[in-house]
């Protein structure tokens, strides 16, 4: 079984509001190329950021139905959606997969209106700032929980989808602000990503295999706050180095730091003082010990300027998304 994680951008463009597609030149030239990747990559399931919306106060909009007419009118096998809570905004996290060789439903662990362990879609508390005091924070995009079964009778597995805090910043500022901001982003970012590790454990507990996929936005060495605290948002997702059987694996490996920024990479950002494009790693795929990686290479970056096998995908990958896709090939 083939995994996949996909940030593709600004899908939600390119849909009308009763959630067909879109005619115009720009997104018939999306649809050919988002539709021309998956075919050519061939996950059995996507975790998909920034998908198409759902809103919830006039239900013209709807994730699912959108995804669905999609893939209907491209022909793909992974022809099946999902979502989970609805987001108060734009850009929806979602499933899409291939109905013959499993099933997706949402279950959502945590409690409604608990203080230690709520449900995703409420607000929790985290002391993100060490000083004893708990902030409340709340997911803009409550991540996807999914229970997946599989129609080759191997054991059920429980995936969760995250489109995390952009530590990005869009509005003028000066340096002081600038800083300050930054480091405001970036606790925002660790606080939802110590939300995801709670249910990761919560999913341990119960010895369930869980996957955990998306677009963190953090990885190694993002910016200068991760030495300041530590840690990435990725390791906290990760789990404690001091309880190994429940470290979520990294199957990727260790990234390297090139003459562009980290290799492999999933996206490019443009450094605001230098104004220099810079590769970073923020899409991922995590795994807990009850999965068996398949092949002598089970996790890939299709990357075309740094993966060999993606290069005659270029030009599709390039068209369809600012995020290239990640894949792991499972037992």
């Amino acid at each position: 079984m083939r995994l996949m994680s996909y940030n593709i951008e600004w899908f939600d463009d390119h849909f009308e509001p009763d959630n067909s597609l879109k005619t115009d030149a720009a997104s018939m030239k999306k649809f050919a190329a988002v539709a021309a990747t998956i075919s050519a990559i061939d996950p059995d399931l996507i975790g998909i950021t920034e998908g198409p919306n759902t809103t919830t106060t006039t239900g013209e909009r709807d994730t699912v139905k959108a995804l669905e007419t999609f893939a209907a009118e491209k022909g793909l096998r992974q022809r099946k959606a999902l979502i989970g809570f609805p987001s108060p905004g734009r850009q929806e996290i979602a499933a899409l997969y291939d109905p013959d060789v499993l099933s997706a439903t949402h279950d959502p662990g945590g409690r409604a209106g608990a203080v230690r362990n709520p449900r995703l879609d409420e607000s929790f508390q985290i002391d993100s700032d060490a000083d004893g005091i708990k902030e409340i924070y709340r997911h803009y995009r409550p991540p996807l929980e999914a229970r997946i079964t599989r129609a080759d009778g191997a054991p059920p597995f429980w995936i969760m989808v995250v489109h995390a805090k952009s530590k990005g910043i869009f509005t003028a500022q000066d340096r002081v602000h600038f800083e300050r901001t930054s480091e405001r982003n970036r606790r925002k970012l660790f606080a939802e990503c110590t939300s995801v590790r709670i249910r990761v454990d919560e999913w341990l507990d119960a010895d369930r295999p869980v996957a955990v996929m998306g677009d963190v936005n953090d990885g190694p060495g993002f910016d200068f706050y991760e030495s300041r605290f530590g840690r990435s948002a990725v390791e906290l997702i990760m789990g404690n180095i001091f309880e190994p059987d429940r470290l979520l694996r990294y199957p990727l490996g260790e990234p390297k730091w090139g003459r562009y920024g980290w290799e492999p990479s999933t996206a490019r950002f443009t450094d605001r003082f230098t104004g220099d494009l810079v590769n970073a790693l923020i899409d991922h795929i995590m795994v807990s010990r009850h999965f068996t990686p398949q092949g002598e290479r089970p996790a890939r970056v299709w990357n075309p300027y740094q993966f060999e096998e993606a290069e005659p995908l270029k030009s599709a990958l390039r068209d369809a998304s600012d995020h290239f896709p990640v894949t792991l090939d499972i037992v």
